[in-house]
Parts: structure tokens; sequence; C-alpha cells
């Protein structure tokens, strides 16, 4: 499937970045490949009628991978404050609860891609961009915010799932 391959690309890309330096030509490039793959596999899956609970999960461990790509080799180079990590710890903890009640519920590990969750990956993917142009504080706390929202909104959602039943 074309998507899945996509989707495959930025596990790749987001690899080889791991052996670059994050001021170098090369690894902006393959960050951005992996930014535009992100959009592109879930809008050729659905573009194709391909999209299957296969390339949900696919999709959600090359989100995992570039997460983890983007600890190690961005953070450190941006000077976020302490409050915005602390806001970040708590965000972690509302969002694997939310994680947590979702498996127990349905059986299975399911990463929600809602809007809000969309949203708070693109602003978090534009941090570094922004950096050079703004204090990234505001931008960061501008992600925690969103990412705060659709952590709270999948909890009430679940709450009103549960309620349902």
């Amino acid at each position: 499937m074309i998507a899945n391959g996509v989707t495959i690309s930025r596990i790749l890309f987001s690899i080889l970045m791991l052996g670059l330096p994050s001021s170098s030509g090369a690894f902006a490039a393959l960050y951005l490949l992996c930014g535009a793959t992100d959009v592109l596999d879930g809008f050729l899956a659905r573009r194709l009628h391909t999209e299957s609970e296969k390339g949900e999960r696919l999709d959600s461990a090359a989100d995992l991978v570039f997460a983890a790509v983007y600890a190690v080799k961005v953070l450190p180079a941006l000077q976020i404050p302490l409050w915005i990590w602390v806001w970040t710890a708590l965000i972690a903890v509302e969002k694997t609860a939310g994680i947590l009640q979702r498996r127990k519920g349905e059986g299975r590990l399911h990463i929600e891609h809602s809007a809000a969750n969309k949203l708070t990956g693109l602003l978090i993917f534009l941090l570094p961009l922004i950096s050079n142009f703004a204090d990234v504080k505001y931008g960061a706390a501008i992600a925690c915010a969103t990412a705060s929202f659709a952590a709270t909104e999948e909890l009430l959602e679940l709450k009103k799932l549960k309620s349902a039943e």
C-alpha cells in the first residue's frame, strides 16, 4: 500500500536524522520530509480508500519514532523553561491515563488522532522553525494549552462513553 510506504519512509527519515547534526541542512531537509510524510500518508490512505487499522497503528509507530528523535535531537537545542517542562509532564500523565482507560475499554492500545491532537503535533513540529523569530516559550505555551485541551477532551469523551454503557 502506498500510504503505508510513505509512513515507513517517515520512520526511516527519522532514524537517519539521528546520525546528523541538528544544525545541518540535511537534518532540516529530513525534518521537513518527516512533516510532509506525516500529512501525506493519511491523505493518500483516505484518497485511495486504503485506510486500515494496520495503517493507523503504523502511523502511530512512525509518530513515536519521530517524537523520540525529536526529543533527542531537537529539544536539547531549544531553550525551554522549567515551567513548560512541568506542564508537559502533567499533560503526559493525563494522556497516559486516557490511553490506559481506552485500552481497558477497547482491549487494545489506541492513540486518538483528534483534531486537537493533530493541531498539537503541528505546533510542536513548528517550534524549532519559529525559534529563530520568536521566544520558544510562547510557542511551547500555546502547544501545551492545545495539548491540555486535547487530553481533557479525550478523558471527557471516555467518561461520556462509559456513562452511555
